[in-house]
């Protein structure tokens, strides 16, 4: 980045709705195009250079992975360095690539067109420097450092903002949850964190977020929380205690089966099983789209050695393979609806085959009934 400077708010974020126009500079003459009328007169849009930001560690909906998180919430890699170590992680895993895509796409569009949509958060003070603690918005700002990375640019990039005084959980999840449907494991945080702000028990950077949300392990719903998990996640009190099972998986793991969406049924197929296989059958759902639930029940099965294997069946002679023919007509007779039951089964056979045909048939019916009384009788 040129710009190493540290620069207060006051000095950053000194346009108001114009600011519209300035994240597609190069757009302004087009014919009849003004500024978007997005926000009503008495809110304030600003520029925010994306070294004064911090995104919300804990919120339900994870985008920066595992690996890299640590490093970039404590500040000891800036958003530059992280895009690059992120790109890095993308070339050996699929799970990354797809969420580097999807980024790059926004991105492109940012440009092309303008950031309509401004993130949200508020300006608090940080070890003595300002930064503008995001509540909304975290896909636009990686999304904009993935178009300044890969385009080159030097001028430090920045994303359009509004103030919110009025912060709110309730106002994050439903943000997260208007882009898409969270995953089952995004929707288990979400849970967690109404639960454990509801308690009192607010983030603190000292702890991970596999940390912080297990937590909620340790805590008792009350009617008010209870509420506000139907009010915000339409999330019933049974509903809620399968999802906070997810938290007894390890940090990795869920956050593999967030990144591969995995399904609420596939993740409790999984946790019916003894923990040592979690790890290989979660692997082994992430290792390719569309695997389905009964893939994965196979898969634990055959691991688990729980599988069980069909005797082989030797080919069956002619003469085998029609008596079973015969077994099957007379021991599912009941089954027939016709009240006189054999009559409908001569009907049928006499009306499929010409006259001297019945005849015959008949005949080897009569032998084989002689035949089958012998040998009845034997059994005695």
């Amino acid at each position: 980045m040129a710009e190493t400077k540290k620069r207060g708010f006051g000095d950053l974020i000194s346009l108001t709705s114009d600011a519209f126009n300035a994240s597609t500079a190069e757009k302004e003459q087009r014919e009849e195009e003004q500024t978007p009328k997005m926000l009503s007169n008495r809110q304030s849009v600003y520029r925010v250079p994306l070294s004064m930001i911090k995104p919300d560690r804990f919120q339900a909906r994870f985008l920066l992975p595992f690996e890299l998180r640590e490093a970039f919430f404590r500040q000891e890699i800036d958003w530059e360095e992280t895009v690059r170590k992120w790109m890095a992680l993308a070339e050996q895993d699929r799970l990354v690539r797809r969420e580097i895509e999807e980024l790059i796409a926004l991105g492109d569009s940012l440009h092309d067109t303008g950031q309509i949509k401004p993130i949200t958060g508020q300006v608090i003070t940080e070890d003595g420097r300002e930064v503008f603690k995001m509540l909304t918005g975290e896909r636009r700002f990686w999304a904009t450092a993935f178009q300044s990375v890969l385009s080159g640019r030097k001028d430090e990039p920045y994303v359009l903002a509004i103030i919110d005084n009025q912060p709110s959980l309730e106002k994050q999840i439903a943000e997260n949850m208007a882009y898409k449907a969270l995953t089952p494991v995004g929707k288990a945080r979400a849970a967690a964190r109404i639960v454990l702000e509801s308690n009192g028990i607010q983030p603190n950077e000292s702890f991970d977020e596999y940390s912080y949300f297990r937590q909620v392990l340790d805590v008792r719903l009350s009617d008010e929380t209870k509420d506000m998990l139907l009010k915000t996640l339409q999330l019933e009190r049974t509903y809620y205690g399968r999802l906070m099972k997810f938290f007894e998986l390890p940090q990795d793991l869920l956050e593999i089966c967030d990144r591969a969406e995995m399904p609420e049924r596939v993740l409790r197929e999984i946790m019916q099983y003894d923990a040592k296989y979690w790890s290989a059958a979660v692997r082994y759902y992430a290792e390719h789209d569309g695997r389905t639930y009964q893939d994965v029940h196979a898969f634990l099965e055959r691991i688990s050695g729980r599988e069980k294997t069909r005797k082989v069946r030797l080919p069956a002679d002619p003469a085998t393979k029609s008596a079973r023919s015969i077994k099957r007509v007379f021991l599912n007779l009941d089954e027939l609806p016709q009240e006189d039951k054999l009559g409908s089964i001569a009907d049928a056979l006499v009306s499929e085959v010409a006259p001297e045909d019945a005849r015959r048939m008949v005949g080897q019916m009569e032998q084989l009934t002689e035949a089958l009384k012998v040998r009845v009788n034997n059994l005695k």
